[in-house]
């Protein structure tokens, strides 16, 4: 862990002790599940910083998941590129046959 990410967990320990929820910042840096749940309950508990500070800090430990990449819109089917040349077609040919 980085410093920032030390920051983060002593300012999350400070703040769940002041809505009555104890973090043990010794088991919270070697569980990860022990982490995600006190994260979780001081988050429920919380105001809107103290849920900007769970989520920089579930960031910061790699405890989010990565959006998945946009998919591509579908293509047009193939009648219309087919209904498309014959428009083409009947566009080239305005006057009547010899």
């Amino acid at each position: 862990m980085d410093n920032e990410a030390l920051r983060l967990i002593a300012r999350l320990k400070v703040a769940a002790a002041r809505v009555g929820h104890p973090i043990d910042v010794v088991r919270f840096a070697a569980d990860r599940s022990y982490a995600r749940a006190s994260m979780q309950q001081f988050a429920a508990a919380s105001d809107e910083d103290g849920a900007l500070l769970v989520l920089q800090l579930m960031d910061k430990l790699g405890m989010t998941a990565p959006l998945p990449p946009p998919r591509p819109a579908p293509e047009p089917a193939a009648e219309t590129a087919t209904a498309g040349s014959k428009n083409d077609t009947d566009a080239r040919y305005l006057g009547r046959l010899r």
